[in-house]
Parts: C-alpha cells; sequence; structure tokens
C-alpha cells in the first residue's frame, strides 16, 4: 500500500495515475479511453501514470498499488448532471462506506465490468489501494455501435482535459497539454474503434 506521508518535498505530493476507460465500439462511450489515448500523446504530466481501458474489470484493481489517488476519466451517464453541465468532477473515496456498506458494494460487482467507484471499494478491501479518487464524467450524446464520436462530446472532451488540469493542480502536478492536439487526436484517431 501507499500512503502521501513522508519526509521531503516530494514525498508529499501524491503518486497519481489516471485511467480513461471506455468502449469505443460504442461511440461516445469511448471518450475516456481516448482522453488517455490523447493525453499519451499530447501531454507531459510529470507525476502521473496514464493507462487507457476498454472497459474496468476486477483486475485493474492490480493496477493501483503503490498510488495515492486516481483520477477517472470515463462517460457519465447520469441523467441529471451537476449543475446541469456536460462534465462531472465527483470525488471518490472508498474510505467512507462502512465494513457493511462496503461488502454491499463488493456483492453487487459484475465480474467483467465496474465502475470506478465498484474499482476502488474493491481494491481498498484487498488491501491494494486505501487512497481516494475523483471521476471526471463526460456526458455521452450517442452511444451506438460501430459510431465515431460526435462533435458534441469531443467539445466536451476538451473542456474535461481543462477539468482535469484543475484536479491535477490541487495535487500539485503541473500538466502540459495542448488542447488543439487532444481535439485533432480525438477527431482523426477516434474516428472509430480502437484496439489495445
Amino acid at each position: 500500500m501507499s500512503s502521501s506521508s513522508g519526509s521531503g518535498a516530494t514525498a508529499e505530493r501524491p503518486r497519481v495515475i489516471i485511467f480513461g476507460s471506455g468502449n469505443t465500439f460504442y461511440g461516445d462511450d469511448g471518450i475516456g479511453y481516448c482522453l488517455v489515448k490523447a493525453l499519451e500523446k499530447c501531454a507531459r504530466i510529470n507525476g502521473a501514470s496514464l493507462v487507457a481501458v476498454q472497459a474496468l474489470n476486477p483486475g485493474h484493481s492490480a493496477l493501483l498499488e503503490g498510488y495515492d489517488y486516481v483520477v477517472f476519466i470515463d462517460a457519465f451517464y447520469e441523467p441529471d448532471m451537476p449543475g446541469g453541465s456536460d462534465i462531472a468532477v465527483l470525488d471518490l473515496d472508498p474510505s467512507v462506506l462502512d465494513e457493511k456498506d462496503a461488502v454491499a458494494v463488493i456483492d453487487s460487482i459484475e465480474p467483467h465490468s465496474l465502475d470506478p467507484l465498484k474499482l476502488l471499494v474493491l481494491a481498498r478491501a484487498a488491501g491494494i489501494f486505501s487512497g481516494k479518487g475523483v471521476l471526471i464524467g463526460v456526458r455521452p450524446e450517442r452511444v451506438e455501435f460501430n459510431k465515431p464520436l460526435t462533435g458534441s462530446v469531443i467539445r466536451r472532451g476538451v473542456k474535461a482535459v481543462k477539468a482535469l488540469s484543475e484536479v491535477l493542480g490541487r495535487l500539485g502536478i503541473a500538466p502540459v497539454i495542448e488542447e488543439e492536439c487532444v481535439e485533432r487526436f480525438l477527431h482523426s484517431v477516434c474516428r472509430g474503434p480502437l484496439l489495445d
């Protein structure tokens, strides 16, 4: 397990992993995956690791070992986005659940698919991760098989990158992200399904 406590200036900054997830076979559902792939090409984020997956599964909990903070970027399907916006930034802290609630979450897990909070609860219960996280959710416009990202979700993706910069800034990380490069990547590379 990892902790953000320790001596020295670098020990104070948490170890961060950025997880983009989404199924690129279903249009806008792939925005999280595509954004992290774009960040790999269009950003310098010293102090954070990047991971892109088509769908979260229990095995991904092992990737959280050694990290203090997780930033998830994913399509967010809640009908009531906070404040009626297209982007949601939601804190995820599995430590606030008591044992009974944590067990209920774990019992509800499907073996082949997870949401970010369930992944954190599972990793915490397994003793792999004791930190916190945040979900940067992007409202999808169209989720249909074999369709490209919509223009609306690409614009929201650029807004999500700005939200990511703010979240990372609060953690002491100053990313350099070329937003125009991200937008070009989403338009050109994410026109159809991507493979891991």
